[in-house]
This record gives C-alpha cells, structure tokens and sequence, in this order.
C-alpha cells in the first residue's frame, strides 16, 4: 500500500515537472496598421509579446516578414495565427515559407477550419525544388473550430462581419487582449466576450465600408465602456489620426508596443 502511494506521488511529481506554467503576452507591437491601400503604413499585423519576445504573429501581409525581421533582429516567426484569406493579411506566407524552407525552420500555421480548404488551394503551388518540398513540409497546419492552446494558453476564435459569412475571424485571450480582424461592429460579441480588462484592437477608417468599420460606425455601436478599451487600427493614412483624436479614439501606429491587460498603464 505505501509503495503505490509512493509510486503515485512520483509520477504526481514527475507530470508537475513536465507541465510548463502558461506564457501569457504583456504587450502588442503592430508591424503595419494600414488598410489594403494604404503606401505609408504597411499592411495590417500585430505580435503578441512576452517581455519584448515574440509569442504569436496575427496575419502575415506582404511586408510582414520584412518588419518582423527588422523588428526582432532578424528572426523569422515560429507560430502564425491567420484572421482571412485577403491578400493583405496572407500575401507574405510564401515569401516565409520560402525563407524557412532554406533554413529548416518549422512554422506553426493557427487557421480557422472554415479557411484551410481555401487556403491550401491558395498555397497548392508554393514549393521549392531543392529538397522536393512542398509548403506543407515547412508549415504545420492546425485547424481551429472555436479555440486552441498556445504557450499553455488558451485562445478563442469568432467569426466577425467582414466580406462574406464566416469569412474572417477576430482571436481573444481573455483578460488580456481582444484583436477584431477586418470587420464592421460587432457589439453583439464584445458584449458577451469581453471581460472589460482587455485591450481591444479593433478595425477602423475614417469611414465605414461593408467590410469595414468607420468612426461613426464605432460611436454608435459601441457603449463607452468599450470604446474606452478600444486601439483602433486598420486605416489609410497617418492624416486620419487627427480624426481619430476628434473622435476620442486611441489609435495604433506601426512599431509602437501597447501593454496588455494588468500591464496596461493606468
């Protein structure tokens, strides 16, 4: 009896041991904040961040790569999570996969389940002759219905109002960071969703759009207890910025770290 008590409590001891404690993000560094469009902005991707390191990058556009590079001293992204299939958000997974193909990097690819077909179609002629490899031999898939775990955390996905249903995708970490993806308002899910600690990243222009959201658009749908938390990004040009002080809006800016939820200044 004492000796499978022992027994227990050693493999009780061995799994704590194995067990990491979660990796939760303390900040966001936007490496482009612009719309499709926009020439001076770059196109629109955040990194989660723990203490300055990369954690996560949310979409992949086609300067991404080079702005994470010059932004964590040359290194390439490890764990990508995709909101939509636009080429602004995706345009720079080939350049990635070409660039960890060559160095035998591995990249964790994080992609809604309703997204992979389409994407793998997008990506069904990237390859590399040398080494016979395809994109699928680089980049390893995980397909998400509703959440994944990430660093020992646990992440939410929702679709949100951008193009066609169930088109596009926003990412919530309780507590600590909600990032829309392209959309127009969706009160109807940060009312229910959000804790009130997070940070909010939402899309914004000057003006709204059916795909999406503008000033206006914010203001009415969304009650101040929101709109207090709200980081606005998503937009054409650094001329609109005044508008969105007009408007009481925090705005992001391309390489500015934001602190994240406790870590956030009070």
């Amino acid at each position: 009896m004492l000796g499978d008590l022992t027994v227990t409590q050693s493999r009780d001891e061995c799994w704590k041991d194995k067990v990491k404690p979660p990796i939760i993000p303390s900040s966001a560094l936007f490496l482009g904040v612009g719309d499709a469009s926009s020439e001076s902005l770059g196109n629109s991707a955040c990194v989660l961040c723990k203490k300055s390191e990369p954690w996560l990058l949310i979409d992949c556009g086609h300067d991404t790569i080079t702005s994470y590079k010059r932004a964590f001293s040359n290194q390439l992204p490890s764990h990508v999570f995709i909101t939509h299939l636009h080429y602004d958000h995706i345009g720079g997974l080939e350049q990635l996969f070409f660039k960890a193909a060559l160095s035998g990097q591995k990249v964790r690819l994080y992609v809604p389940v309703l997204l992979v077909q389409q994407l793998c179609a997008m990506l069904r002629y990237t390859q590399l002759s040398e080494g016979k490899a395809d994109v699928w031999n680089t980049f390893i898939l995980h397909p998400i219905s509703e959440s994944f775990w990430h660093q020992g955390v646990k992440l939410w996905v929702y679709p949100v109002r951008h193009h066609a249903p169930n088109s596009a995708y926003a990412l919530h970490l309780p507590g600590v960071v909600f990032y829309s993806g392209d959309t127009r308002p969706i009160p109807e899910l940060l009312t229910h969703t959000a804790t009130g600690a997070e940070i909010i990243f939402h899309d914004c222009s000057v003006n709204g759009n059916p795909s999406h959201s503008g000033i206006d658009d914010l203001l009415r749908e969304y009650p101040a207890s929101i709109l207090e938390k709200i980081w606005v990004y998503h937009y054409h040009s650094e001329q609109e910025q005044s508008a969105f002080k007009r408007a009481g809006l925090k705005f992001v800016t391309p390489f500015t770290m934001v602190s994240l939820g406790e870590n956030q200044q009070r």
